[in-house]
């Protein structure tokens, strides 16, 4: 969002809010009334608007409610599906509107943000469905784009769902669509590794990932230098402290930390809550490097680990192998397999050596929770040909 990141009407083709769309358009084709929480900062973006719009178009009766703060909202129903309010007269109050047939089987649009009576709409509706006695294909449903700025979150825990779906923008955006922006916009020459990077620091901001894949230098050095300077380009509107510790799923954001998650501070990415780029400390910052350098390359030492068992048995005597560690599948561990051609029991070409070397090294850095230095870095990158 901002300078960066995707214009917020292409947001809905995202694997992950595309999911979350059709979810709503599943309620709504059930004959639930839809109210989708949004956080301030993805209304303040236009994301929220957008996703509106494609859920929108997937209605075949459907109305934005027309914006009038002076007019109630029965008032404003019957502006907007009629232009004769005169002849409509017997069904302008609350009581009746629900039974009024021009809006019938229609999806109503009501965005708080444009309705400053949002808070009172919630609270009659569930009881106009529950008494209209109209079937579900017959009954209107509204679909209620929902800011806590608007509206309080105890006025959201209080709805009735008997009748109506509560949505959360959280947790909506995963990998998947951090690595389809990544896809986007990234340079060809981009390696599996520098992507892996981008995808783990920059979680769900999507801005983020365009400021680094622009300005990040591509070093473990360097990556907390354009952290510190997209944050400098994108401020926490807010400095709550941020619990990230959460690792089970949930529907909606912990009420702790409903202040992060409306600044976009905070979002559940990857099924547990993960704090933003915008707030993160040069610790942090370390620890999801080592992260994105753990995924990436532990399969590759293992795949090294083996080759290299295979290859030293084939040489070393049966005595040097003897009582070295082993892993529950027989293979040797590639710390005791370096030590034997460090210490001669074992002799390879300088070429294989150094690379065994290599991969020990970097298996010692990923278990001690220690990201990959540049040097080795370089280094693995060459070998597996990144």
């Amino acid at each position: 969002m901002g300078d960066y990141g995707p214009e917020p009407k292409s947001y809905p083709q995202l694997p992950g809010p595309a999911r979350f769309i059709a979810t709503v358009v599943a309620d709504l084709e059930e004959g639930k009334t839809v109210v989708i929480v949004f956080p301030d900062t993805v209304v303040d973006s236009g994301v929220a608007e957008a996703v509106l719009d494609e859920i929108h178009s997937a209605g075949s009766v459907r109305e934005y409610c027309v914006v009038d703060p002076g007019k109630p909202f029965h008032a404003r129903i019957i502006e907007t599906f009629s232009l004769d309010p005169v002849a409509d007269r017997d069904f302008d109050d609350w009581q009746s509107i629900i039974r009024w047939e021009a809006w019938h089987g229609s999806w109503v649009f009501v965005p708080s943000w444009d309705h400053p009576d949002t808070a009172d709409i919630l609270a009659r509706w569930p009881a106009q469905v529950h008494g209209s006695g109209l079937t579900p294909a017959d009954c209107p449903k509204l679909v209620i784009g929902l800011r806590l700025s608007d509206i309080a979150r105890a006025a959201v825990d209080r709805i009735d769902r008997t009748h109506i779906k509560v949505r959360w923008w959280w947790g909506v955006l995963d990998h998947l669509d951090t690595q389809t922006r990544l896809a986007a916009v990234a340079d060809r020459r981009l390696n599996p590794l520098d992507a892996a990077v981008i995808t783990e620091l920059a979680v769900w901001d999507l801005g983020c990932v365009d400021y680094l894949v622009e300005n990040w230098d591509r070093t473990s050095e360097g990556l907390p230098v354009a952290v510190r300077a997209y944050q400098q380009h994108a401020p926490a509107a807010c400095h709550t402290a941020i619990d990230s510790t959460d690792r089970r799923p949930t529907d909606a954001p912990p009420a702790r930390q409903e202040q992060a998650w409306r600044a976009g501070l905070l979002d559940q990415w990857g099924y547990s809550t993960n704090a933003g780029p915008r707030i993160l400390d040069h610790a942090a910052i370390r620890r999801r490097l080592w992260l994105a350098h753990n995924r990436a390359l532990t399969a590759y030492i293992d795949e090294e680990r083996s080759h290299y068992d295979s290859l030293i048995r084939k040489r070393a005597p049966q005595r040097a192998l003897d009582g070295l560690d082993r892993r529950s599948d027989d293979i040797i561990e590639i710390g005791s397999l370096a030590w034997l051609v460090s210490t001669g029991r074992v002799s390879l070409r300088t070429e294989d050596r150094e690379r065994l070397y290599a991969f020990r090294d970097l298996r010692n850095s990923l278990a001690h929770r220690t990201p990959v230095n540049d040097g080795l870095r370089i280094r693995i990158v060459r070998y597996l040909g990144l």
